[in-house]
């Protein structure tokens, strides 16, 4: 009796034949997966990438102009690739075939803007926001230096979840309505106070904010009650931009990056609410600047952590002070009074980028011996090892893993205040070569 055709079934000529396929007979093919099992196999992949998937199957020719997430990166596009001779044309070439009803994700990164440009992106953002586009990203090249103004339908989306730009200028006249938004990211623009103030009155439910070199934002004052995390990243290329930080409802506060010292660096006012710091910053100095004024300007902003459960300090911070201190005792007597507001609260703390073989090395051992024998609460530390090469070093020396192995044993015989304290080395050796 004839076996009943197979429909979806691929044949192929061989030299004794016609031949079925040799898949297993109940097993589902590739052509049979379902709509959404398909696109959320695209979502993982380049645009390029899911577009060759036309040549799988005739069910495939299409599918691939329906998807949910359009990620276009100009980094990924190679010279001579047959689909990546002209990026903007690329961009053009795949939304006009775009038939999908909505766009989740649309991300456009490492594109090298030209003013030329602007009526495309005008109109790739329309496509984006006319399909309730719910992630956007728009990270333009920033060679040269040429801002892209958003476009004023933007600041009106009522599907909005998370928004990162850069390189674009805001219009100082619009008014902001995102109801959904929930994480903005801004990164290299002239963003003013007002504007700021603006985002929060239309951002209701806004929980994250990330800032990058956002100038002529002096103050960063936020009333918003629904604001709870707050990204500030410091870049080698500027001076510190805000004079002062007031956010009573903030639980979250994120200091990281390099900072150029300047005489009016930040202030932080009432952050009352505070739950988690992370001070994982470090500060490009001079000869000239005043290592005195440095030094008190760390330690206000620390005495300031005083009732926050969670810090993470960037070992920068520590060393700033030791190189003003000859001892420990001296280190420790001057920095004493900083943390001592903090060993009645502080629930974990995080120092990161310990070396021990370093200049100040016995200082920050000396900081941790005094948290761990004060701190009453506190219930675990982290200590994140600096295990990156030093330069001319392609390989990490052996006599540096023993010296991390002989800090470890010191530090875990210290006496601690607290009898839940848990002290955890972290060794990142994805970092070092042997």
């Amino acid at each position: 009796m004839e076996a009943p055709p197979v429909h979806g079934a691929a044949h192929r000529k061989s030299s004794s034949g016609d031949r079925p396929n040799r898949a297993g007979g109940n097993r589902p093919r590739l052509p049979l997966l379902p709509d959404d099992v398909i696109h959320h196999i695209f979502s993982f992949l380049p645009i390029k990438d899911a577009v060759r998937t036309s040549v799988l199957s005739k069910h495939w020719r299409s599918t691939w102009t329906t998807p949910t997430n359009l990620v276009f990166d100009g980094f990924r596009l190679r010279f001579r690739d047959p689909l990546s001779l002209y990026f903007p044309c690329l961009v053009d070439s795949v939304l006009s075939k775009c038939t999908s009803p909505t766009v989740k994700k649309f991300h456009l990164t490492n594109f090298k803007y030209r003013r030329r440009y602007a009526p495309k992106l005008d109109l790739w953002l329309q496509f984006a926001l006319g399909r309730r586009v719910e992630d956007l990203r728009l990270r333009l090249s920033d060679e040269p230096w040429i801002e892209y103004k958003l476009p004023p339908f933007l600041y009106c989306s009522s599907w909005l979840v998370r928004l990162e730009v850069n390189w674009c200028r805001f219009w100082s006249d619009e008014t902001i309505r995102w109801p959904c938004l929930k994480f903005l990211s801004i990164e290299d623009t002239d963003l003013g106070e007002d504007m700021l103030g603006r985002i929060f009155r239309g951002s209701p439910v806004l929980e994250c904010l990330k800032l990058r070199r956002c100038y002529s934002v002096r103050n960063i004052i936020i009333d918003s009650t629904s604001v709870k995390d707050l990204v500030l990243i410091g870049s080698k290329k500027s001076h510190s931009y805000v004079d002062k930080i007031w956010a009573p409802h903030l639980l979250s506060l994120t200091l990281s990056g390099l900072w150029t010292w300047c005489t009016h660096m930040f202030r932080l006012d009432d952050i009352s609410s505070l739950v988690e710091a992370k001070l994982a910053f470090s500060i490009r100095t001079s000869l000239f600047d005043d290592k005195r004024e440095r030094c008190d300007w760390l330690k206000e902003l620390i005495e300031k952590q005083c009732g926050v459960p969670t810090i993470t300090i960037g070992v920068w911070c520590l060393k700033e002070e030791s190189k003003e201190s000859c001892n420990e005792e001296d280190f420790l007597r001057s920095w004493k009074g900083s943390f001592q507001c903090l060993v009645t609260y502080l629930k974990q703390v995080e120092i990161i980028g310990f070396k021990a073989n370093c200049m100040g090395s016995k200082h920050v051992l000396a900081l941790i011996k005094f948290l761990l024998g004060d701190t009453l609460a506190l219930e675990k530390m982290i200590i994140k090892a600096d295990l990156r090469a030093r330069n001319g070093q392609k390989r990490l020396q052996a006599a540096v893993l023993s010296e991390l192995l002989a800090v470890r044993e010191k530090v875990l015989s210290y006496q601690r205040a607290s009898k839940n304290a848990v002290v955890i080395f972290y060794y990142p050796f994805e970092l070092a070569s042997f």
